[in-house]
């Protein structure tokens, strides 16, 4: 039996017994259960698709920004405080990101970030997350087909110019530890995402410079009709003869270079505030055990699936279309997805910190405010692949601006943590005065 059917039993199991349990509880992914039928239908959903996971926080407005004071001086945690704990800074602004944009905060607990946020071992305040998006890489005399593919020379132009910038890229397990606990990645990060099922820009265009410079690239993966499908020729590479677009895209999976998370299933049909339970199970859910098949628990040598593979992975949904709904973003993480990517290009993101906005932008009326979602993790924010070189600067500028910020509220929060945080939460290890 594949792994993909014993996984199905299991989730057999866990709704009959999830309906035996819950048959008198309410549902925990719908608030109001007036009707029988709907409570019933509601514990089953539950019972089926919930994974024990830690839901991030829902983002809570920012506290108004306040001016930080230019007297204050760093001190070391060492020194006990006593009296009124100071108020804590708000969130960083930056003018730099475009007009209707609202950084988002995401976890509640203060005392937690606070620690994440000083601890000398994790990533330092500033440090910056440049997510962009690809979909075609076109040869330089090629006309384009649409505005999210790209030339062939722009896109060589933009991974240069980040390399010599100090950009490096990250995976999705390193964002997620960054996002979710501050872990530490470069201060000036990639994650290059290629959606759909793209073996061409895979390896023709991407896997030089991912060899070159020690990248990895993420790939947003269509489950669809991949059974079928074969394998791509590619000019670059006349002695590579796959038999299928499965083992085409698991060898180039064995590199270690690529990164393979989940991008729906039909894909085609986006999904709306009318689509149906059933429906955004299937686009969300059913890729993952797919996914763990050919990508995580194969063992490309013996071309065997491991039967005892365990696995998080994916940890990431690429919204389709870049459509998404608080319902679905609900039904995302409790499939055991992390984070999702929208095609929104509203900023970088850092820890604690993400950019989105409330209200539909009347200068870009197809981005979906991600606010109402109420999951600021489940709605990132994208760069476009052919104006990414225009905006990466500012992307480095904003980090700067986080940077100098921290500095100047270093000691205000550090005082407040020793105040509020440290006999519960102990010492920030190894920070320095």
């Amino acid at each position: 039996m594949s792994l993909h059917m014993k996984w199905a039993w299991s989730i057999v199991s866990m709704v009959i017994a999830g309906i035996i349990l819950c048959a008198g509880c309410s549902s925990s992914i719908s608030e109001t259960t007036t009707d029988p039928t709907q409570e019933f239908n509601d514990a089953l959903l539950t019972a089926t698709y919930a994974v024990t996971i830690s839901p991030s926080a829902t983002p809570s407005p920012l506290p108004p920004t306040q001016t930080p004071s230019p007297t204050i001086t760093l001190t070391s945690t060492a020194t006990p405080y006593s009296g009124t704990p100071p108020p804590l800074p708000g969130a960083f602004q930056s003018g730099l990101l475009r007009l209707n944009t609202q950084p988002q905060t995401y976890l509640e607990d203060t005392c937690a970030y606070l620690k994440d946020r000083w601890d000398p071992n994790n990533s330092a305040p500033g440090s910056v997350v440049m997510a962009v998006m690809y979909h075609s890489v076109a040869a330089d005399d090629t006309l384009l087909s649409s505005t999210a593919d790209v030339h062939d020379k722009d896109m060589r132009a933009f991974l240069e110019y980040a390399h010599e910038l100090g950009f490096s890229t990250v995976t999705t397990q390193q964002l997620v530890d960054f996002l979710e606990h501050n872990a530490k990645i470069p201060e000036r990060s990639l994650i290059l995402i290629v959606d759909d099922r793209r073996p061409g820009a895979v390896r023709e265009h991407f896997m030089p410079y991912l060899e070159e410079y020690n990248w990895t690239l993420t790939l947003a993966w269509i489950i669809g009709d991949t059974d079928t499908r074969p394998a791509s020729y590619l000019g670059c590479c006349p002695e590579e003869n796959f038999s299928s677009l499965w083992e085409q895209m698991e060898t180039y999976n064995s590199t270690g270079r690529l990164d393979v998370q989940a991008h729906g299933y039909i894909h085609n049909i986006n999904i709306s505030e009318n689509s149906t339970d059933d429906f955004i199970l299937h686009e969300v859910l059913d890729p993952r055990a797919v996914l763990q098949e050919h990508f995580y628990c194969k063992d490309y040598t013996t071309g065997e699936i491991d039967p005892n593979c365990s696995t998080m992975q994916p940890l990431a949904f690429i919204w389709p279309g870049g459509n998404f709904t608080a319902h679905a973003a609900q039904i995302a993480r409790q499939s055991g997805y992390h984070i999702g990517f929208t095609i929104n290009p509203r900023g970088p993101v850092m820890f604690n910190w993400i950019p989105l906005a409330e209200a539909v932008d009347p200068m870009s009326p197809s981005w979906l405010p991600e606010i109402p979602a109420g999951d600021a993790l489940m709605t990132l924010p994208r760069y476009w692949s052919y104006d990414a070189i225009d905006h990466i600067d500012d992307v480095v500028q904003i980090g700067q601006q986080a940077a100098e910020y921290a500095a100047r509220n270093r000691s205000q929060e550090l005082r407040y943590y020793d105040m509020m945080c440290k006999s519960t939460y102990g010492e920030i290890p190894g920070l320095e005065p």
